[in-house]
This record gives structure tokens, sequence and C-alpha cells, in this order.
């Protein structure tokens, strides 16, 4: 199946996500932000490889970057992502709460 290259954005609140967070090492948090960042820049062609989850918002789609979960949407030449949560969180809750 063709790739489409898709340019990524990250939402203010996805930044800030990643900002707050408190972790083990300054080494481990280095890794898994670039972690994270390797897996946002394969979203630009590989963004509806992962799952989707309109059980939480129509046109959400997520991929783990253990312990974190990357959620975005995809919207014709765009991939959003939308926030980056550890996957302790009620993402269910979060997500509504942002929808009022």
């Amino acid at each position: 199946m063709p790739t489409k290259h898709r340019r990524v954005v990250w939402a203010p609140q996805s930044k800030r996500d990643l900002r707050y967070e408190r972790v083990a090492s300054p080494e481990f948090a280095d890794r898994l932000l670039r972690e994270i960042d390797e897996t946002g820049q394969r979203l630009a062609d590989e963004a509806l490889m992962w799952r989707s989850r309109d059980d939480i918002l129509p046109g959400l789609r997520s991929v783990l970057v253990h312990p974190y979960t990357v959620f975005y949407r995809v919207r014709d030449d765009v991939v959003e992502i939308v926030r980056v949560l550890h996957e302790r969180r009620d993402f269910a809750d979060i997500f509504s709460k942002e929808k009022r």
C-alpha cells in the first residue's frame, strides 16, 4: 500500500503535555522525547497504520510510545498531534473534558 507524505504539526497542548511530565532521570527523559519525536516523524508517512480511537473522539488515532500514548488526527495532508498522555491516565475523561 503506498504511503502519503503528510506534514506533522504539534498542537500547543501536546507540547505542554511533554513539558510538564516528570521522569526518573534526565537520560530517560531524553531517550523518551527522542522516541516520541521519531514516532511523530513516522506519522508523516504511516499515519493510518495505527489504532483508530473513535471510541474516545471521532477521527482520533493513537500510537503507543511506552509509557505514553500519542494521540493524533489525520486531515488531508496534515497529521496533528493533539495530546501525549501517560498510559495510566483516563483518556476518555480527559478528552470529554476538552470537548466542553
